[in-house]
């Protein structure tokens, strides 16, 4: 098998569904399990929130690393490696003891691991298929997706009320230990020998810099960036807010993910149906308005003593809609003129996402009581942040319209 003749059989498509799961499975698993975490280690919420700090740090800055090196070496010896580390630190987050800290490091590491699965499910489809075959065989990844964000933190829900919080860890570092194995015993090489490229250091950080200073990539970026940030802020500040401030059980807040995914999912499809009506320029601008919109909505109903369940989920579905749209479209615009490197263009996305996350992650977790306000004033920053960013900075004038419509209905 070459990169010019796509296997005909569904197990890289397989493949690429569990790779695509597996680092969202491990983020969103041990969610209700986080107020458990801060009673084991009797620290505060701020502090068990640099779980996912530290875990999305870790993969950010691998992404830049794992691109040039599967290029050089090949997919699966690159994949392989990935994976071992993910598997290790996965499993030595569930014995670190009392030892907090040994706990933010094995999940830095972790992250670390989990950035090759990030990087490589994008290179491998795009090794093995192309064009509608490519846009069919990534439509099954976003559905798996879908049906891991309903499962994950249902899942972890679950555990954490039988048994623990080390025990969503095991689970979780069994799974990945499955995906390792399937990986060597069943994945080919999908780049071929004669593709490969020689590792450059200097020539790696030139292309890094040559992509970033591209501002129809940058600011694209950008907006994913925050989109994807505020994702990230709900998934910190909700088990507290809900657990803890609503009274949810961890199983009773495991069930909230369905409304999460459903929405993920309508966003999804009006970006199918409506991107190559009002291309991804129209589609991306409607997505950042959405985003400004659900973060003031969230802030409106704390201002007039809306502060309930239902308030907060009426807003995040709203915010996740519109982090859809923005994400498939943002991406589209942000390939547009780099095309021609798009596995280098592609860890740098994935780095300065991650990147972008993990520091709002980080300012979040500042804030030692998790509270509606603090979600609020999240979610509507970021969104204004992203809708100052675009046109600030203005993208230029689309020339390629078409292409960039076929790629972000491919993302959706």
């Amino acid at each position: 098998m070459t990169p010019q003749e796509p296997p005909s059989s569904g197990s890289i498509i397989v493949m690429l569904c569990l790779l695509s799961s597996i680092g969202r499975y491990v983020l969103d698993s041990y969610l209700p399990s986080m107020p458990a975490i801060a009673s084991f280690f009797a620290i505060s919420a701020d502090n068990v929130q640099l779980t996912i700090s530290y875990y999305l740090f870790g993969f950010s800055i691998s992404q830049l690393i794992y691109g040039p090196l599967s290029d050089s070496f090949g997919r699966k010896k690159t994949l392989i490696v990935g994976l071992s580390i993910f598997t290790v630190a996965s499993m030595a987050c569930s014995f670190v003891g009392e030892n907090f800290t040994a706990l933010l490091f094995f999940r830095l590491l972790a992250g670390v691991g989990a950035g090759s699965c990030g990087v490589l499910n994008r290179a491998i489809a795009s090794d093995c298929f192309k064009g509608e075959k490519f846009s069919k065989a990534w439509s099954y990844t976003t559905s798996t997706l879908v049906l891991t964000l309903i499962l994950a933190p249902l899942m972890g829900a679950y555990v954490q009320e039988i048994y623990n919080w080390q025990a969503n860890f095991m689970i979780s570092t069994a799974y990945v230990a499955l995906i390792l194995l399937i990986v060597i015993r069943f994945l080919p090489e999908t780049h071929a020998e004669k593709m490969r490229c020689r590792w450059n250091t200097v020539s790696t950080i030139k292309n890094y810099i040559s992509i970033a200073k591209t501002r129809s990539f940058i600011v694209p970026t950008l907006c994913y960036t925050l989109a994807f940030s505020g994702l990230i802020a709900y998934f910190q500040i909700s088990p507290f807010l809900f657990i803890d401030g609503f009274g949810l059980s961890p199983i009773q807040y495991g069930y909230t993910s369905i409304v999460i995914a459903c929405c993920y999912l309508a966003g999804g499809l009006m970006v199918s149906h409506l991107v190559t009506r009002l291309g991804p320029k129209l589609m991306l601008k409607l997505g950042l308005f959405i985003l400004s919109i659900a973060g003031l909505s969230l802030l409106f109903f704390y201002s007039f003593g809306f502060k309930s369940l239902s308030a907060v989920l009426f807003s995040i579905s709203l915010y996740v809609v519109g982090a859809r749209i923005v994400i498939a479209n943002a991406i589209a615009e942000a390939f547009a003129e780099v095309r021609q490197q798009g596995g280098t263009a592609s860890a740098l996305i994935g780095c300065i996402q991650m990147s972008g996350a993990a520091t709002v992650s980080s300012l979040v977790a500042q804030f030692q009581h998790p509270s509606l306000l603090l979600l609020g004033f999240c979610l509507s920053t970021l969104g204004f942040s992203s809708l100052f960013i675009y046109y600030y900075f203005s993208v230029r004038p689309s020339t390629t319209n078409h292409d960039e419509s076929e790629v972000a209905e491919q993302i959706a």
